[in-house]
């Protein structure tokens, strides 16, 4: 999960700044930054008032599962934005020459779709990386076998996530790039970084389900060798 997230994180502002014939949006640098600013303005509110509530009724497990089940479908959404655009833009285009609309209202009424769909789908993805992300930290404190093997188990899962926080957007670089110098079809086209975010997440979301319940509850402060050690 962690290396389609590392992934996804490189891939958007390259398919965003990309030219719609590549399969991107063509944003410009203004562009990209407003919309990683509305992620990073709800990443506050999640983390800080949404999550500490869906955790204490639903449990850590389920927030990564639910987090997972929400990244899947909009990875796979988020590419066909670019397919939308150039539409939208034949579209107006086709109609501007029959319709009493302006020209410039016909184009802001299609910029304005585009972004009401990419900000939907932008707050969907930082929803559901805020809720898998965070209750992996939570369930690596309550999977570890006793006190003082919790920094240990921290220190490996820092490492883990740091490996795929290099190799997350080295791999998307290089196969965005592989994807638009090649006339395949889907999903080896410009899709294919987001198909392959999409993968691996579902395969994180599979393995989740051989975890137990009872990693919701903190056991560790219950292990005899923690109160002998104490002793």
């Amino acid at each position: 999960m962690g290396l389609g997230v590392a992934m996804s994180d490189q891939a958007y502002p390259i398919f965003a700044a990309s030219d719609l014939s590549d399969g991107g949006l063509g944003f410009a640098a203004r562009g990209i930054g407003f919309s990683l600013a509305v992620s990073g303005v709800a990443v506050m509110y999640l983390q800080l008032v949404a999550y500490p509530k869906l955790e204490r009724k639903y449990g850590a497990l389920d927030c990564y599962q639910r987090g997972q089940r929400m990244l899947i479908p909009v990875y796979l959404a988020i590419p066909f934005l670019s397919l939308l655009t150039s539409r939208l833009e034949e579209s107006i285009d086709a109609k501007t020459h029959v319709s009493t609309l302006p020209s410039w209202m016909s184009h802001a009424l299609g910029e304005y779709t585009l972004w009401l769909l990419l900000v939907l789908l932008l707050l969907a993805r930082t929803t559901g990386t805020v809720l898998a992300f965070t209750s992996i930290n939570l369930l690596t404190v309550n999977l570890a076998p006793s006190k003082s093997e919790l920094g240990f188990m921290n220190g490996i899962q820092q490492l883990a996530m740091t490996t795929t926080r290099i190799a997350g957007p080295i791999m998307a670089g290089v196969i965005w790039t592989w994807s638009i110098k090649h006339s395949f079809s889907y999903p080896f086209n410009s899709h294919m970084v987001w198909v392959l975010c999409a993968a691996l997440t579902a395969l994180s979301l599979r393995m989740s389900h051989k975890i137990p319940e009872s990693v919701n509850t903190f056991a560790a402060g219950n292990n005899k060798r923690d109160t002998a050690d104490d002793v």
